[in-house]
């Protein structure tokens, strides 16, 4: 095992003279020792060599901030812990825990400290410094900017996009590959992804994803930072526990630890003796097993019993009330639960201001909670630390613990002190105690072992069943598995094409656009030299009433008749008075319609004689057919005036005929009244 022992030569993080460092590497049975190295150097080293510990007595010595701290961590191996051998929150000095250890260095020169942080951590002194979450985070992304781009700027950012999905989907097979549990999520763009990121459920030691640059995609890998550092123990060692139990149908079992906090809680309706007193073992030593009623059930002195743990039972049953307000600072699901919690809170209020006491006169190198183990045992404080302490150390506190003064009973001879004498026959009584628990102890386990034995045969029978069912299943889950795998690609699919469709849609609706524009420029073209006529959809009043309101019709209008059918004088009229300069027809007008138009002296044409065009739902003439036809109108009204004229002379004539044949028949009719009257 490789361990690394650094400390601070010279200069600092955060002051104007970059800091140097010492370095010792322990490495089986060799020892390399730099010194005055960089912080740089000191980096390269540890990632050329990866060692398994980096220890220092202050991790603040590698940086000026969290910050900074974190960006250098982040540059080290996964696998290299970083291990502050004085310890986490509560930090102790070195000189100290050095000496208990039994290492000598001077504290002058950096390098002998750096060897004492090595050989310390060796030895499993120390705090792991974490910073880090057990999850990693991958994101995929474009290695180059798109810019404004030109004609060619879909294409290039088709091609970019693509690459990114195509990094991203090779992401997500390799982790399919691992086995590696994962959350993704994908930012969609033109022709692939903008960006894609994933959360792998794993730490980045087990994300074996190189990060780098890939043609036109660049991928980040990288541990996801925890909100605040934290420090684990070096070495893991299982505390001692507050064991709450409320047997019955519905087991409940709570776990404190000797700080009063919540290991685990949990209730259950399957849980035989052995399975409780697995669960308990699995959170720790017990230490206290608890009850919340009396007499004291069966199933907890089974418990008790396994473990040689003191029994805690209150006297009587512990009102609902007082469960409640009990367990109401931890939460819990159900009675059970509550019955179980409110049991060991019970147990460690009991024990809680012995637990302070020892807190406040335990030293630094012993630690607490074996003392407050003895303490419940039935040990004085004093003579609980004097357990853990060297002989003449623990003869000095226990002499200074006399009432009457301990010095001049250590000086008295061995075998003439009275107290001396009472302290050895203390000590035997200490000793026969501890026996009979042993043996205690002993047969319980042995009890035990015999019922384990019995309900393993069960259970041998019980796992072959349950093993046939499970290949079954396994079975059935591999074809669903499959099944959704293939669901699961076939709906990336259809999103990748939904994406691309949206995309082509986008560019189709903007090739309609362009091509309206277009339309509408030609259009715009073809109109220019035109004239455009006033539209009148049919011969009729309303119509004309209609397109004065839409077009407003005004004096010199040539109007368009789409519908030259029906109409009356009224309308004629109604047209006159708007002083229109002419009227183009579209299909047959009645004779006296056109008449009556003539009379007015309003030009009638018909599209024959004038051809009209419709260009966006618009009637336009040339102005030179206009010209023209007004021509032939104007000698079609020559013509008609002269015709005119000669039907109305011919009328006179024909007038005069008709009374000269009056007058004559006049005449002879008088005549032959005068020829009678003379006969």
């Amino acid at each position: 095992m490789s361990i690394f022992g650094v400390d601070i030569a010279s200069g600092s993080p955060s002051g104007r003279r970059p800091p140097s460092y010492s370095l010792v590497i322990l490495d089986g049975g060799d020892i390399t020792s730099f010194h005055m190295i960089s912080r740089h150097r000191l980096i390269r080293f540890i990632r050329d060599r990866q060692p398994e510990i980096v220890a220092m007595d202050n991790i603040h010595e590698l940086a000026s901030d969290r910050r900074e701290l974190v960006n250098i961590l982040r540059r080290m191996p996964p696998a290299t812990k970083v291990v502050q051998v004085t310890g986490g929150e509560r930090p102790e000095s070195l000189i100290k825990l050095a000496r208990y250890h039994g290492i000598t260095f001077d504290r002058t020169k950096s390098l002998q400290e750096a060897g004492a942080c090595a050989r310390l951590a060796a030895r499993g002194v120390g705090a792991v410094l974490s910073a880090f979450q057990e999850r990693t985070w991958i994101k995929v992304s474009r290695r180059r900017s798109l810019g404004r781009g030109g004609w060619s700027q879909n294409r290039y950012t088709r091609k970019i996009h693509g690459a990114v999905m195509g990094l991203a989907r090779e992401v997500e097979k390799q982790l399919r590959e691992a086995g590696l549990q994962y959350t993704s999520r994908a930012v969609e763009g033109l022709g692939g992804y903008t960006r894609a990121e994933f959360v792998v459920e794993a730490p980045r030691e087990k994300v074996h994803i190189n990060p780098g640059y890939y043609s036109d995609a660049q991928l980040l890998v990288q541990s996801m930072e925890l909100p605040q550092l934290q420090y684990k123990p070096l070495l893991q060692r299982r505390g001692y526990i507050i064991a709450g139990l409320d047997p019955g149908t519905t087991t409940g079992i709570a776990a404190l630890n000797l700080s009063g906090e919540l290991v685990d809680l949990i209730s259950s309706r399957s849980m035989s003796s052995s399975d409780v007193i697995e669960w308990i073992a699995a959170r720790g030593r017990p230490l206290v097993v608890a009850t919340d009623v009396s007499p004291t059930p069966g199933a907890v002195e089974k418990v008790k019993r396994a473990f040689n743990a003191v029994l805690f039972s209150p006297g009587g049953d512990i009102p609902a009330e007082e469960k409640i307000a009990l367990g109401k600072e931890f939460g819990y699901k159900n009675d059970h639960e509550r019955d179980a919690l409110a049991a060991a809170i019970s147990a460690f209020k009991k024990y809680r201001n012995k637990f302070l006491q020892v807190e406040k006169k335990v030293p630094a190198e012993i630690d607490p909670d074996e003392v407050k183990a003895l303490v419940v045992r039935g040990y004085s404080i004093e003579n609980a630390i004097a357990e853990f302490m060297p002989s003449s150390a623990s003869r000095a506190r226990l002499a200074a613990a006399q009432p009457d003064g301990g010095q001049a009973s250590l000086d008295t001879p061995l075998g003439a002190s009275p107290g001396a004498s009472a302290e050895a026959s203390a000590d035997v009584s200490v000793l026969r105690q501890q026996n009979q628990q042993l043996a205690e102890q002993v047969r319980t386990l042995r009890s035990y072992v015999d019922e384990l034995k019995a309900g393993l045969a069960e259970k041998e029978t019980a796992l072959r069943v349950v093993n046939g069912k499970l290949d079954r299943l396994r079975d059935k889950t591999a074809r669903e598995i499959k099944r959704q795998h293939e669901i699961k690609i076939r709906d990336k699919e259809i999103a990748r094409l939904r994406s691309v469709l949206r995309s082509e849609r986008k560019h189709i609706k903007k090739l309609k656009k362009t091509l309206t524009r277009q339309k509408k420029a030609e259009m715009i073209e073809e109109t220019r030299g035109l004239l455009k006529l006033k539209p009148l959809e049919a011969f009729s009043r309303e119509a004309v009433q209609l397109a004065a309101e839409q077009y407003g019709l005004e004096k010199g209008d040539l109007i368009f008749l789409e519908d030259a059918s029906g109409g009356g004088r009224s309308t004629v009229e109604l047209l006159m008075e708007e002083k229109i300069s002419g009227l183009v027809a579209k299909g047959e007008m009645a004779p006296a319609m056109r008449e009556h138009f003539l009379d007015l002296g309003i030009p009638v044409f018909s599209c024959k004689d004038l051809p009209v065009q419709i260009i966006n739902n618009m009637p336009f003439v040339r102005p030179e057919d206009v010209l023209a036809a007004q021509a032939a109108w104007e000698v079609e009204m020559k013509e008609r005036r002269a015709r005119l004229e000669a039907e109305k002379l011919e009328s006179l004539f024909q007038e005069y005929r008709v009374e000269r044949k009056k007058e004559e028949k006049r005449k002879q009719k008088l005549a032959k009244d005068a020829a009678g009257s003379a006969n």
